[in-house]
């Protein structure tokens, strides 16, 4: 697990990353320190979203490996199909163990495929995003591939134009290899924010290692660590931790839901989009982190755990006091 560093919400910073930002810029620095009557700031320029696709893939993954020194803190959010497997009608998702969970999860990742990749850069953990990129892939046409159709009919409505996709998408082979060149991946300088993002996480796996989901979940889990990193929190269970600590059952629900009861609006794009949730994603997690997990090391707690996914001492967890529901 990485060194972490005391720096805004919830008191954490990738530590090696802090200093050699500090030995860089430390005249830079010292010379543009506010005058001591400054003007007010201007208001800020709303985000754009950098929309990514075959023809311009190489020029943006410029300018992520460009950013990420910069914008080391990442937030993550993907489309997909849908899921097409599901538990018995007996048994509700709320009961099944991780690794019953994961079983599920991986029976949907290996059948389906991923559709876009949301990414959203900001420089310190309550700092605003300040970049993000909508990667638009290729392969999945629901004339010919199995899908969830109220999943698909909803991406639709939210203005993912599915037919675009197949024309001028990225391939999961290109943009799995520029996601390994990228500087994003096996490095323990970058921190990552996500929602409920054990199917995020587990569609970027498959794209990065070319193949079916490991068969365990602890397999899974060490997949993770190796290409994410030990700092990843999910908003998600952030969101329990907060209900079981301070009965907050508003913060149960999906990412729209939480993100209201937090007074938190969209900042650009439109739901059901993957770089437009990244954003609200991020921006849910910075207030969350402000009003819940202000004091040093409060965060620790949640870091490199997936919502649903959660093994304790190597053992299948229980059920959490406040019910899973994403």
């Amino acid at each position: 697990m990485p060194s972490v560093e005391v720096g805004g919400a919830g008191g954490w910073r990738p530590k090696r990353l802090h200093q050699q930002y500090q030995q860089k810029h430390h005249h830079y620095i010292q010379q543009q320190q506010p005058p001591s009557h400054p003007h007010p700031d201007p208001p800020p320029q709303p985000l754009e979203i950098r929309e990514v696709w075959a023809d311009n893939v190489e020029r943006e993954f410029k300018l992520i490996r460009a950013a990420i020194e910069r914008f080391p803190y990442v937030s993550m959010d993907t489309e997909f199909p849908g899921v097409i497997h599901h538990p018995p009608p007996s048994v509700h998702h709320s009961t099944l163990t991780p690794s019953q969970r994961y079983t599920l999860l991986k029976s949907n990742v290996d059948a389906l495929h991923l559709i876009q990749v949301g990414l959203a850069f900001a420089a310190s953990p309550s700092s605003p995003p300040a970049l993000a990129f909508q990667i638009n892939l290729r392969e999945f046409d629901p004339r010919v591939h199995r899908h969830a159709p109220d999943s698909v009919g909803l991406l639709a409505a939210s203005g993912v134009d599915l037919a675009a996709h197949r024309a001028r998408g990225v391939s999961a082979r290109a943009f799995a290899a520029l996601l390994m060149s990228s500087g994003l991946v096996c490095n323990p300088d970058v921190a990552w924010v996500t929602f409920c993002s054990a199917y995020d996480f587990a569609y970027l796996v498959k794209v990065l290692m070319g193949r079916k989901l490991p068969r365990a979940l602890p397999e899974f889990l060490r997949y993770v660590r190796v290409y994410f990193g030990a700092a990843v929190y999910d908003v998600k269970h952030m969101a329990r931790v907060a209900c079981d600590s301070y009965g907050e059952v508003a913060l149960l629900g999906g990412l729209e839901r939480v993100a209201g009861a937090l007074r938190v609006r969209r900042a650009a794009g439109r739901g059901h989009q993957a770089a437009s949730d990244s954003v609200l994603t991020w921006d849910t997690f910075r207030e969350m982190a402000r009003l819940y997990f202000p004091k040093e090391g409060s965060l620790d707690v949640c870091a490199g755990v997936l919502y649903g996914l959660e093994l304790r001492d190597g053992d299948d967890a229980k059920p959490a006091k406040c019910a899973l529901r994403c």
